[in-house]
C-alpha cells in the first residue's frame, strides 16, 4: 500500500488544527479560572512564586527537566511572567507576542530556504536490477 505524501501532510495537518484548537480551547478556560481565583483576592506574587518554585521541584523530581544553576532566574521570570499576565499588563504581553512572532517568522524564512526532494512513487520499481558480471564476481 503506498501513501502519497500529500495525504500523509493532510492527515498530519489535520492533526496539528485539532491539537491547535484544543490548545486554544484549553487556554481560554484556563485563563478565566485564573482570573477568577485573581479577583478572589486570595492570589498575590509570593502564592504564584511559591507555586512556581514547586512546580519545578516536582518536575525536576520527575526528570521532565534538568536541575541546572539558572533555576532562581528561571522562577524570577515565570513568576513576574504570570503575574503581569493576571494583572493584565497589555503592553508586556504585546511585546513578548510581537518578540514570538519575529523569531518564529525568522524560523519560518530558514524552513523556506530548505528544499526538501521527494521521490515519486514509483521511483523504486524505475531503478533496474543490478546484474552480476559474467565470469566475475567469484573471489578465490
Amino acid at each position: 500500500m503506498q501513501i502519497s505524501l500529500e495525504q500523509i501532510l493532510s492527515v498530519l495537518m489535520g492533526k496539528v488544527e485539532a491539537l491547535e484548537a484544543a490548545l486554544d480551547d484549553l487556554r481560554l478556560r484556563n485563563n478565566i479560572i485564573l482570573r477568577l481565583v485573581k479577583n478572589s483576592g486570595e492570589l498575590d506574587r509570593e502564592m504564584i512564586q511559591k507555586a512556581v518554585k514547586e512546580e519545578l521541584e516536582v518536575s525536576k523530581k520527575a526528570g521532565l527537566i534538568e536541575d541546572n544553576k539558572e533555576t532562581l532566574s528561571t522562577i524570577d521570570s515565570l513568576t513576574d511572567s504570570i503575574y503581569k499576565w493576571l494583572t493584565g499588563d497589555v503592553e508586556d504581553i504585546k511585546a513578548k507576542m510581537d518578540e514570538y512572532r519575529k523569531k518564529m517568522e525568522e524560523v519560518m524564512k530558514e524552513q523556506e530556504s530548505k528544499v526538501i526532494d521527494v521521490a515519486p512513487p514509483d521511483f523504486v520499481k524505475k531503478l533496474e536490477p543490478k546484474e552480476p558480471k559474467k565470469n566475475g564476481g567469484i573471489i578465490l
